[in-house]
């Protein structure tokens, strides 16, 4: 359950960065701050850690350092992804508002309307790096098939999702789903399970107790025929 729980609490957190973090501005460069500030001060703290042990600071001891640094990275891409003009055209044309004793006229045809895409590879791109690495921090042990597991995965899913609340929602819905399905059918095979393993104790232990009682009869026959063959 608490698995299950982890990773809806995960797709929730990607959910908001991919819909609501990486949409806006101001969101996003402050998500990329925050993010780079931590992966300075976890760097910080790593360095002081390796000093202190004399060990070398290498790739394999500085991934939980970088970590953030990638999340910070594929959101920027996400962002980008989200800044393509698609369409830009003018809201209206030139008013003329011209009336008796008024000559003055109001020209707005340099206002536009811009479309940005919704998607593109480059969110694409983004958000499979985000999710690959919220995934791959739930494992200690990452080596390079996992990691390319991870990002198969993430690549399906990316381009399933494609930022869209709906699908999040139905995303985190199915494991909602999951989730309860566990909570109702654990005691049920714990329960299951307990009968089982006491079944098969309770014939074990009847065996034993043959076994016991044939190797009791045997001795006491062969004291017979020792009794026996003495008189």
């Amino acid at each position: 359950l608490a698995a299950v729980l982890q990773v809806v609490v995960r797709t929730g957190l990607m959910g908001l960065v991919s819909v609501l973090i990486s949409k806006y501005t101001i969101l996003t460069f402050l998500a990329i701050g925050l993010l780079t500030l931590l992966t300075t001060k976890m760097y910080s703290a790593l360095k002081k850690q390796l000093a202190g042990s004399n060990t070398p600071m290498t790739l394999a001891t500085m991934k939980d350092a970088l970590s953030p640094l990638a999340i910070a990275f594929g959101i920027f891409f996400m962002y980008r992804g989200r800044r393509f003009i698609i369409e830009s055209t003018p809201a209206t044309d030139g008013v003329d508002n011209a009336v008796v004793g008024d000559s003055t006229t109001t020209d707005v045809s340099n206002e536009t309307e811009i479309t940005y895409a919704e998607w593109s590879w480059t969110f694409l791109f983004g958000e499979t790096t985000v999710m690959t690495s919220f995934i791959s921090n739930s494992f200690d042990n990452r080596p390079p098939a996992l990691l390319l597991l991870f990002t198969t995965l993430s690549f399906f899913l990316s381009l399933w999702l494609r930022g869209s609340f709906w699908r999040y929602a139905t995303l985190m819905g199915f494991e909602g789903i999951i989730a309860l399905l566990v909570v109702l059918a654990f005691p049920i095979m714990e329960m299951i399970l307990e009968s089982i393993v006491e079944e098969k104790m309770r014939k074990v232990g009847e065996k034993i107790r043959a076994h016991d009682a044939r190797m009791k009869e045997m001795l006491r026959r062969k004291k017979e025929q020792q009794q026996g063959s003495v008189s």
